[in-house]
């Protein structure tokens, strides 16, 4: 047993120390081959180090360079340093002077700045105010550099401003769209192009077209100057420059100021423009009533379609009997005719009356609007109780405005009315004395013939 024991323990040896020496084989290659890779590490670094230490010395006598220029620089700066002080010193010395007139170079570089800022002939020489702006809010005093520049652009807009000249400028249009276009010039004061006049708005720097245009007169002046001819033509000028034109546009049009006078405004027109119709048919059927009665006294054959040959009927039919009944048959005839002659006439009259009685209501209505205006709001704000004036002064001048020329109108009427009676008066009393003249004739005719 013992014997076994032993045998096995030997066998168990040998087994692991055949193990062993192999693993010591592996151990012994790894070994080398971290020596080998070692010693090309050492000699890799030994290289780097040599090439770190050259580039080491090279920057260290670069550096030597540096610090040699850096002092000579140094020594300059502060001989330059001295010379500045010494210059500023000599500067000050004799500029004290001056002082005062940059001073106020500056302060009128700055007046002049917004000036031109104001100014329409910005859009034809752009960016003037920021250079100004620039030599104003300067702390180092001008140059003469700067003071000629100030110089010429005083000069520059004293000679532009007296001129007439037509340039391309951007424009805003009443779209509010942003558009190029050939602008005019007339000095400060007016500009304008083919559609019409323009202002210059200084917020935006730019030529800005009028919400309204002024009166059609007024643009025959851009248009005398469009057609090509050379004659000295007139141009409106705003000397406010721009601020009357934009204020057009406050200005209400004769629609605009109709509809101010509210429903009664529109009543009074109404009535107006029916009585004026009725009018031009009166005024017609009366002329052509006068022709024909014209017609009628030069013409041998009667027609009815006339008050003179309706009287010169009734003659014929009651002319055997006595002068007194001709007399009052031709009279009747007469005061038949006179309503269908007047007729209208006294619808007229009262038109005039009524209008400025229409225009006064109106008036009292508006008046009211206004005090209810005011005792809610106050008086604080005067554009609340526009209204209520607009309408009571309106109604008013709307009246008048009818009234005057239907009294007018009345009046040419009434009188054409009294001429063609008057006509009919004499014509009858023509016809009388004719026949009496014929009665006569015919009395001495029978007497003679008797004796």
């Amino acid at each position: 047993m013992k014997l076994l024991i032993i045998l096995t323990v030997f066998l168990l040896g040998n087994v692991y120390a055949s193990q062993l020496e192999e693993l010591l084989h592996q151990v012994e290659n790894e070994n080398m081959k971290e020596f080998h890779m070692d010693k090309k590490r050492e000699a890799k670094f030994l290289t780097d180090l040599n090439t770190a230490k050259k580039e080491l010395q090279a920057v260290k006598v670069a550096l030597q360079q540096q610090k040699m220029i850096t002092k000579e620089l140094k020594n300059k700066f502060q001989i330059q340093k001295e010379k500045i002080q010494t210059y500023n010193l000599q500067l000050k010395n004799k500029g004290e002077s001056l002082n005062d007139l940059f001073t106020i170079a500056k302060q009128e570089a700055k007046d002049f700045s917004a000036l031109l800022k104001g100014s329409m002939t910005s859009t034809e020489f752009p960016g003037r105010s920021s250079l100004l702006n620039k030599f104003a809010d300067s702390h180092e005093n001008p140059t003469i550099n700067d003071l000629y520049e100030l110089y010429k652009d005083y000069f520059t807009e004293i000679v532009v401003s007296g001129k007439n000249i037509s340039y391309k400028s951007n424009i805003v249009t009443t779209t509010g769209e942003n558009t190029d276009a050939i602008v005019t010039r007339v000095g400060l004061f007016t500009a304008f192009n083919k559609n019409g006049y323009l202002y210059y708005d200084d917020s935006i720097g730019r030529f800005v077209e009028l919400q309204r245009q002024p009166q059609g007169r007024y643009l025959d002046f851009i248009d005398q100057y469009y057609n090509g001819s050379t004659d000295i033509a007139p141009v409106l000028l705003d000397p406010t420059r721009g601020v009357l034109f934009s204020m057009l546009k406050e200005q209400p049009t004769i629609k605009e100021r109709i509809k101010q006078g509210g429903i009664i405004g529109y009543v009074i027109l109404g009535l107006g423009g029916l009585i004026l119709l009725f009018a031009m048919y009166k005024y017609i059927s009366l002329f052509i009533m006068e022709r024909k009665i014209k017609q009628q006294i030069i013409s041998d054959v009667i027609k009815d379609d006339n008050p003179l040959g309706r009287i010169l009927k009734s003659f014929q039919k009651h002319k055997s009997k006595d002068i007194e009944t001709i007399e009052s048959k031709l009279d009747s005839v007469i005061v038949k005719e006179i309503p269908s002659i007047q007729s209208g006439l006294p619808m007229i009259k009262l038109v005039a009356a009524v209008a400025p009685l229409l225009g006064l209501l109106g008036t009292v209505t508006g008046m009211i609007e206004t005090f209810q205006s005011i005792t809610l709001f106050g008086t604080g704000d005067p554009k609340l109780m526009a209204g209520g004036i607009s309408q009571a002064l309106m109604t008013t001048v709307l009246g008048l405005v009818v009234a005057i020329p239907v009294l007018f109108i009345f009046n040419i009427l009434n009188s054409k009315a009294k001429e063609i009676i008057e006509i009919l008066t004499q014509q009858s009393s023509s016809i009388i004395a004719k026949h009496l003249d014929m009665l006569e004739e015919n009395s001495n005719d029978y007497k003679q013939f008797s004796e």
